[in-house]
């Protein structure tokens, strides 16, 4: 990372965590683990993979992964900007771009493959259990590709109202704008009328919660809501003056990464178990 975009990280750093200690509802706030800047501006949330690695994408076509403490390993540079969250699959990371590629990047740092899909990628990625990633396209069809970079799914999907999701039994979930679900798993999708019980939670765009019930919620003013379960009123945490993204959790690492458009991305770890 160039020296100058360290030290305005530093200057920005010292100014949140300043504000964050001021904030008067902070008794009952997270941990911070780390805070890493990747020196641009971004477009879509890191990313959080199954040993624990973070990878971030930023608006000017770098890839920067970390280690579960935040430490430095690599970067990569891909042709446009990264405008999804970063996808863990098996030992490679996807991440899609503006220039209509998918990357599949080594835990090395190197190139295993890219490819143009047949439609600009329109949604998240998310990984079934048996390796394919799922994404909606611009064209509002559903996508399914292998892990060595070919399409091995395509149907009619409609525009996308939420997901793709990764459910706990390994099956990827969708829904359209018109209510109706789609339960994509190894190239096999069943779909769920609008009228049917719904079997999958795919939660608020702007919120995670852990497995200890706290509720992460990103807001646009760059504060962060952190809500014990149970609790009336959440802490808050005031990190930067920008919108943040989705937050992410990390099963591996037991923490929530919350990334700003202005590149700041925070780990944060709740007190207790």
């Amino acid at each position: 990372m160039p020296l100058t975009a360290l030290a305005a990280f530093d200057a920005s750093a010292a100014v949140a965590d300043g504000a964050a200690r001021r904030h008067p509802a902070l008794q009952t706030a997270p941990v911070e683990q780390f805070r890493f800047h990747a020196g641009a501006s971004l477009l879509a949330p890191a990313g959080a993979g199954a040993d624990g690695s973070v990878c971030v994408g930023t608006a000017d076509g770098y890839v920067h992964v970390l280690g579960p403490d935040g430490t430095f390993r690599w970067s990569h540079s891909v042709h446009g900007a990264i405008t999804h969250r970063p996808l863990q699959v098996g030992a490679l990371w996807f991440v899609a771009t503006s220039a209509e590629r998918i990357y599949a990047l080594t835990a090395e740092g190197t190139l295993s493959w890219v490819f143009k899909p047949p439609s600009p990628v329109g949604s998240e990625l998310a990984v079934d259990a048996t390796s394919v990633t799922y994404f909606v396209g611009a064209d509002h069809f559903l996508y399914g590709v292998s892990a060595h970079g070919g399409v091995c799914l395509r149907a009619p999907f409609g525009e996308l109202k939420a997901g793709p999701s990764t459910a706990p039994d390994g099956a990827v979930w969708l829904e359209n704008q018109a209510g109706n679900r789609v339960r994509a798993r190894g190239q096999e999708l069943r779909r769920v009328a609008a009228d049917s019980r719904p079997e999958f939670d795919f939660g608020s765009p702007d919120a995670v919660r852990d497995p200890g019930g706290h509720q992460w919620r990103a807001r646009t003013d760059g504060v962060l809501e952190f809500r014990t379960a149970g609790a009336a009123e959440p802490s808050l945490l005031e990190l930067t003056h920008v919108a943040l993204l989705s937050p992410t959790w990390s099963s591996a690492a037991r923490y929530v990464l919350v990334s700003a458009r202005d590149g700041l991305v925070v780990a944060w770890a709740a007190q207790g178990p």
